[in-house]
């Protein structure tokens, strides 16, 4: 088999319409890893270490930015609340992760109808690296030691760190899915980068989305205050 996707925790192989995700810390993280293989077809498995899955297409995130100009709104549905999905199996693990990075998502095209313009239920994205995972005490995570700021999807409390250690709230990790959401809708063209992250400019930048529920869900989870940041999906 070929290794196609790799991170400090996790890797895929492939074999023709066959993938393997090998990944580390599987007891730690198992609920993660629960919501991870959910909708996958799973042929095989190793407990807490791999599992072995059929699929039309495996390609991450950062590859399909490449080719499309904007991705559709079922793509941006799948990509926001699979990962929340994933996030909801971390909590219950009792650990969060403060921001995400593009580089660690994959998607997954579970046939060729989906290839062909089928449902937008046969697309699934997973984020697979556990590496900055942390535990959550009383809603707040610790952080011991300097992280790097270079990160793009950051929340307005994880900007503002300057000394060690402190506690971020949780719902970090949603800011920063909303965010990395926000930045793959229109494609490498238009950037988050350019854009002044106020509340009145996400709601404008949303504009083309408005009133669905993924431009109310993304709006709850890029409030300013975390004590008013919710995840929400209805």
């Amino acid at each position: 088999m070929t290794i196609i996707f790799k991170t400090k925790t996790c890797q895929i192989k492939k074999n023709k319409h066959k993938y393997e995700l090998i990944y580390e810390d599987g007891e730690k993280f198992n609920k993660f890893f629960e919501k991870t293989k959910k909708n996958l077809k799973i042929i095989k498995e190793k407990k807490n270490k791999s599992f072995t899955f059929e699929a039309y297409s495996v390609e991450s995130l950062n590859d399909l930015m490449k080719r499309k100009d904007k991705l559709s709104y079922r793509h941006l549905k799948q990509l926001f609340t699979n990962i929340a999905k994933q996030f909801e199996g971390l909590e219950e693990d009792g650990f969060g992760n403060l921001f995400l990075n593009i580089d660690d998502i994959v998607r997954v095209e579970i046939d060729e109808f989906t290839q062909k313009g089928g449902s937008g239920k046969d697309i699934y994205f997973l984020y697979l690296n556990t590496s900055s995972f942390l535990p959550i005490t009383n809603k707040l995570i610790k952080i011991t030691k300097p992280f790097n700021k270079d990160n793009i999807f950051f929340s307005p409390e994880m900007k503002k760190v300057k000394s060690f250690p402190i506690e971020i709230p949780f719902v970090s990790q949603y800011y920063s899915l909303a965010l990395l959401t926000l930045d793959v809708k229109d494609g490498v063209k238009k950037s988050i980068k350019k854009l002044d992250l106020t509340f009145d400019n996400f709601r404008k930048y949303l504009s083309d989305i408005d009133n669905t529920k993924l431009y109310w869900a993304l709006l709850r989870c890029l409030e300013y205050n975390p004590k008013d940041r919710v995840y929400l999906y209805i």
